[in-house]
């Protein structure tokens, strides 16, 4: 084995520094989907409440209070035992797909075996259930340094055979009460590492050592002996628990279990055969020291000749239980290590472990002792691991750059750093390596365990002067937190992107989502029981240029990948649509259990993510049924359907779902679907309609749609409201599609037309909501064509709602038009008597909609002032491009930023506006222009038969915005320099 691994070390040699910085170019995307991204941190370092609610010193805080971490103690540190709820938010701010803690041993269980303390179970269950919310697995480890001091006076802790009992049983504890929710657990923290600083140096806890070894001055301590028994009894405890979980706790919770080892890359000074041969001594003391066991059931065999009698053996039984005792390998790495071969240190009579070792090791260190940047070293690692311990699955739970404390949040040499080594480890990982995640280190500015607060490797800057601990991000925060996507972390942007705005301006509670509806994002429309809607009779008609929803964007399959997505761009909330065909295929009656299923699943996916269901209940997709036997909206028995339709989403997801809209722009979906005929069911009459239609009454028929739309809605308002409302605490509302129009001219006529036009769009609707009728102007220019109220139906619809939700995409312009009244067969576009003018913008390209912002300024005012203020969300606003054409969509990044502004403008003026959607979240299914146009953040590759999603410039704009994160001209996000860290806090 031995040979085989010199071997392996000359080739490696010659290789790796071929391949350094050969990956600075890469993306999210290039990594498996499966692939973990997190930061860390440990219990003594960040919790603080260190004499709290029943916690007893560990030997960290002797080792503190001694005063050697420069003064600096974890009495306090980040508080995080008090502020976890805001540090959760950052990290979804960030993106963090996993948080690494530790659980502190003495908060826990303060005696160090027996009773659990309440205070300290409650801390890690909170911990820990706020993480899962917000979609961030743990990833826990047990021991990261900080032993009980009770166990360390009483017979000296890991020096002791009796540590492993206790240290089995505190991860029982551990087991029992978290692993319900904790999925991957690391025994023990950098073993090789631990027992090496605290047992021979002695400038780690628990700061034992002896003459003439040890890098401090230690009171009692054996630096030849004390650091194998003490690593011998890391290794039994760790094989001890490890086999507790495998046997008590693994077939029920589906968790996994590994240790973690620092791992230095050692590289020879010289290609001399001493050298390369002194460098695999290297590797097998402080690599296979902790491995070999773990793969092997022993140590390697130059460990156990240089070291001799000083190292404890493993009995058969102690082999068997240490060997295999992983479901994975946690490696901390930062920097390479160069060898030389010093043969006289083996001579030596009285030896420690760095003189059996029997090298010199030249720390290349960079400017004012920063690590410097070799990437290589940790392809070194994983290469090693994956040729000689068979390829274990791997986290790297530690790696990051150390920096001065207090000096800038303008961390370009950590993201260096960072970026080189995410590179090699992609790398690594094309070559083989069985990498499973990668954690940096860390989290926040810690307390470090030798430099206190001096030194700093966070992502987060932690104000010690304020009493408030406030967190400020550093560039590394902002570079992380890029969107997991093909430009994560190089792509250039061509458009300049600095916002006048922040999130921050907006109220705590105003949602931002995005939005797609079920025919245009589900696909499976012949699967699991779904039947036809008329959406799918339209289409097959060839309504969509030949497209269908027959796969669209296969959410139905794909919806955890997406919710990943909106994680990842960092929405609020997500606006879907419940398809009645795929829940009660019949319409009415029998639910279909697998249709059932898939909501609950999407619904919990993103209740367990942090995400904010907002569930719309029609959206164009009536179940065919219901129009083949009654015609549909036209028929008040669609009344009763809709209402047992929306009983049982009610009852089935009213427990997480508490925003409903019963129908999505009713208005519009009406003049579409039975007077222009252009949208399903595609109803029209002669000389109306832009299709042709074979069935309709272009005369009649919206105004029956619309009022049996209506009724519908007031129906499964009141239900909802009498029946669930008050358990579910819910909200319930209706969508109108809301144009803005503005006079041609300043003339009375173009004024008083413009204001019918409103009458006839928005006032149909939302006049019978507000008040109880239709206008009057409509009522007189429809006449009996339009159906009217009952007393007892004019009380149903008044007031039945809780919000209003409006589609608005532009605004037009309004010309009167007196002759249209004339004629005497009219249509809705007739009796308006008005012409409606799209004026083009010269620098709008065709198909794009023009920026008109002050029209959605014009509609939230406008409902302000007429209709009382109503509460208010902004479904969807977008800009339609042309299909297939670039990710670099700065149109709908300039069309974004420009309608969000002016909803901020209109909250400051008092609008009532409580959301905005985006239209839409991916590229869906197109109403009209199937596949043609889209709206999408994200675009769908058709072609690809796993219809892979790249996010576009407008997604990453859309997260930055989102996570509070700016964007230049370039695409960087960019830190200000010379900013304090007040300052830069305000600047954002």
């Amino acid at each position: 084995m031995v040979g085989s691994r010199l071997i392996f070390s000359l080739c490696l040699v010659l290789n790796l520094s071929v391949t350094a910085f050969s990956s600075l170019e890469f993306s999210r995307y290039d990594f498996p989907t499966d692939f973990i991204f997190g930061a860390g941190t440990s219990a003594y370092q960040v919790e603080g409440a260190a004499f709290q609610d029943g916690r007893t010193p560990s030997t960290w805080d002797t080792f503190a209070h001694a005063g050697h971490a420069h003064g600096a103690t974890g009495d306090i540190a980040c508080d995080e035992y008090h502020k976890y709820k805001e540090d959760v938010k950052l990290m979804v701010e960030t993106g963090l797909d996993a948080y690494r803690f530790s659980i502190s041993w003495s908060r826990l269980i303060p005696n160090g075996r027996g009773a659990v303390n309440p205070k300290g179970l409650e801390y890690y269950n909170n911990l820990i259930n706020e993480l899962i919310k917000h979609g961030i697995e743990p990833h826990v480890t047990l021991f990261h340094i900080d032993l009980p001091q009770v166990l360390e006076d009483e017979y000296e802790g890991w020096l002791s055979r009796r540590i492993v009992k206790d240290f089995t049983e505190f991860a029982d504890v551990c087991f029992r009460e978290f692993g319900d929710r904790v999925l991957h657990w690391t025994t023990l923290n950098e073993g090789n590492i631990f027992v090496l600083a605290g047992y021979d140096m002695g400038f780690t806890p628990p700061q034992r050592c002896s003459p003439p070894f040890g890098l401090a001055f230690c009171a009692k301590g054996n630096s030849s002996s004390e650091p194998y028994i003490a690593g011998h009894h890391l290794l039994l405890a760790h094989a001890s628990a490890a086999r507790l979980y495998k046997k008590k706790y693994q077939d029920k919770q589906h968790g996994f279990i590994g240790i973690n080892i620092f791992a230095y890359w050692f590289a020879p000074l010289t290609n001399t055969t001493e050298d390369i041969i002194a460098t695999q001594r290297a590797k097998d003391f402080y690599l296979g020291w902790f491995l070999d066991p773990l793969v092997s059931g022993d140590y390697p065999e130059i460990v156990k000749k240089n070291a001799g009698a000083r190292i404890p053996a493993f009995t058969k039984n102690e082999c068997k239980q240490v060997k295999g005792s992983f479901d994975f390998i946690g490696i901390n790495h930062y920097l390479v290590l160069h060898i030389k071969d010093n043969p006289e240190k083996l001579k030596t009579d009285q030896r420690n472990f760095a003189a059996d070792v029997g090298v010199d090791m030249i720390y290349a260190l960079g400017p004012s002792g920063q690590y410097p940047v070799m990437p290589w070293g940790l392809q070194g690692v994983l290469e090693y691991f994956k040729q000689v311990y068979g390829n274990p699955p791997i986290y790297i739970h530690e790696n990051g750059k150390q920096m001065k404390r207090n000096t800038t949040l303008n961390d370009t040499a950590r993201v260096e750093y960072i970026q080189a080594y995410m590179g090699g480890l992609l790398d690594a990982i094309r070559n083989g390596s069985n990498a499973r995640g990668y954690f940096i280190w860390s989290f926040l500015d810690v307390l470090e365990v030798t430099d206190g607060y001096k030194s700093s490797f966070g992502l987060y800057y932690v104000d010690l002067d304020d009493p408030d601990l406030k967190r400020y991000p550093k560039l590394s925060a902002h570079w992380y937190s890029a969107p997991s996507s093909a430009s994560r972390f190089q792509q250039k942007f061509a458009t300049e992107l600095a916002l006048k705005f922040s999130r921050d301006d907006f109220p705590d509670d105003f949602i931002f989502g995005a939005g797609t509806s079920a025919y245009q994002v589900e696909g499976a429309a012949n699967q699991d029981g779904r039947s036809p809607s008329t959406w799918d009779a339209f289409v097959r008609a060839g309504g969509t240029h030949g497209a269908s929803g027959d796969i669209a964007c296969d959410q139905y399959h794909k919806y955890k990948e997406d919710v990943k997505l909106m994680v990842e761009t960092g929405l609020d909330a997500y606006r879907f649509s419940i398809s009645w065909s795929r829940l009660i295929p019949n319409g009415r009656g029998p639910v279909n259990p697998k249709g059932l299923a898939y909501y609950n699943n999407l619904i919990n996916e993103l209740i367990s993510h942090g995400i904010q269901p907002h569930v719309t209940l029609f959206h164009v997709d009536l179940p065919q049924v219901l129009e083949d036997e009654y015609e549909g909206w036209l028929s008040r028995r669609i009344v009763k359907d809709f209402t047992e339709f929306a009983d049982v989403c009610f009852r089935e997801y009213g427990d997480r779902v508490s925003h409903w809209t019963t129908l999505n722009e009713g208005n519009v979906f009406a003049l579409a679907g039975y007077d222009s005929g252009f949208m399903p069911p595609q109803r029209c009459s002669p000389p109306f309609g832009h299709s042709p239609c074979t069935k309709g009454n272009s005369s009649f028929e919206p105004y029956i749609a619309g009022h049996h739309l209506l009724l519908a809605h007031a129906s499964a308002a009141r239900l909802y409201k009498k029946k669930y409302q008050a358990k579910q605490h819910g909200f319930i509302g209706i969508n109108v599609f809301a144009y803005w129009f503005a006079p041609l001219t300043n003339t009375t006529e173009d004024i008083t037309a413009t204001q019918r036009a409103k009458d006839f769009y928005l006032g149909w609707f939302l006049d019978p909501l507000v008040f109880g009728d239709y206008p009057e102007t409509m009522k007189k220019n429809a006449g009996t064509r339009i159906p009217a109220f009952t007393t007892s139906e004019s009380k149903q619809v008044k007031g039945s709602f809780d919000f209003i939700a409006i589609n608005h995409y532009f605004a037009t312009y309004i010309k009167d038009n007196p002759e249209k009244l004339k004629i005497d067969q009219r249509d809705f576009a007739l009796d308006v008597g008005t012409d409606m003018i799209f004026k083009p913008q010269n620098d709008v390209p065709v198909g794009e909609f023009p920026l008109t912002t002050w029209g959605l300024q014009g509609v939230l005012e406008y409902l302000k002032q007429v209709y009382g203020n109503p509460p208010i969300y902004i479904h969807e606003n977008g800009m339609q491009t042309q299909r297939n054409t670039s990710l670099n969509d700065t149109s709908r990044v300039k069309y974004m930023e420009a309608y969000i502004e002016v909803v901020l403008d209109t909250i400051r003026n008092g609008s009532n506006t409580r959301g905005y959607f985006t239209w839409s979240f991916l590229d869906v299914l197109e109403l009209i222009d199937g596949y043609g146009s889209c709206f999408g953040l994200y675009y769908v590759d058709l072609d690809d038969p796993d219809l892979r999603r790249y996010p576009k410039l407008s997604a990453h704009w859309y997260s930055s915005f989102l996570k509070r994160r700016n964007m230049s001209s370039d695409g960087d996000i960019r830190i200000e320099k010379n900013k304090t860290p007040l300052s830069y806090a305000q600047s954002f």
